[in-house]
């Protein structure tokens, strides 16, 4: 299985998730790369999307899985693989500070499974304007194989926030929307390392139409 197919088959073993219908959107091709993107809704949690990434005759593929919960206090999550040859792995696991509190919870079982990978290299990415959003529990490393370990650590980020889900504090969900909105926005005004790569490939409209909506659930814009 793929990482997002592995993420989406955890998620459904606790919620209902349905998915979207985004027509055309859902294969975009631009100068030998293929994009393949699914939005769900998951029911009493909130919005979901996997894209997946294959270019250079796909000796370079990515994904990216995205949740953003709505309604409770927890951070958006962001996962992405990047993967070279087959071999050469790039993980990351992202969590970004967008609930209007700060998650009570302990960060220890989060800290356990980044700090088990500690042998592993550390993946460094220049500072952008949302570094300052990133919990510190977030995962960045790199490695030659050991898919099979990069997704059980996957798996088991996936475990600790879905645990989470079920005992987060309750906040109003026009709050917590209008901050996941405040982030997305920003993404696209601002930039960020895919979206800059996505803007040069597809152009402005679609760029802000594949990231506001179909990324982080927003509604389309006029």
């Amino acid at each position: 299985m793929t990482m997002n197919e592995e993420l989406l088959a955890q998620l459904k073993n606790t919620y209902r998730v349905t998915e979207n219908d985004i027509g055309e959107d859902s294969l975009l091709k631009a100068k030998g790369m293929t994009f393949r993107l699914h939005t769900y809704e998951a029911e009493n949690l909130g919005h979901v999307c996997t894209l997946s990434m294959s270019g250079m005759g796909g000796l370079m593929k990515m994904e990216t899985f995205i949740l953003c919960p709505a309604g409770i206090q927890m951070p958006l999550l962001n996962m992405d693989r990047i993967s070279v040859g087959g071999l050469r792995n790039t993980q990351l696991v992202e969590f970004y500070r967008t609930a209007p509190e700060e998650d009570a919870m302990s960060d220890a079982e989060y800290l356990w499974i980044k700090n088990r990978d500690a042998d592993l290299k550390d993946y460094a990415s220049a500072a952008r304007w949302y570094s300052d959003l990133l919990a510190p529990y977030s995962y960045a490393k790199m490695a030659v194989g050991k898919k099979n370990r990069l997704s059980r650590t996957c798996r088991e980020y996936m475990r600790e926030y879905i645990r989470r889900t079920r005992i987060a504090e309750p906040c109003p969900a026009e709050v917590k929307t209008a901050r996941t909105s405040e982030f997305a926005h920003r993404l696209v005004d601002e930039g960020g390392a895919a979206v800059d790569q996505f803007r040069q490939l597809f152009g402005e409209e679609t760029t802000r139409r594949v990231v506001l909506h179909h990324m982080y659930g927003l509604p389309i814009e006029d």
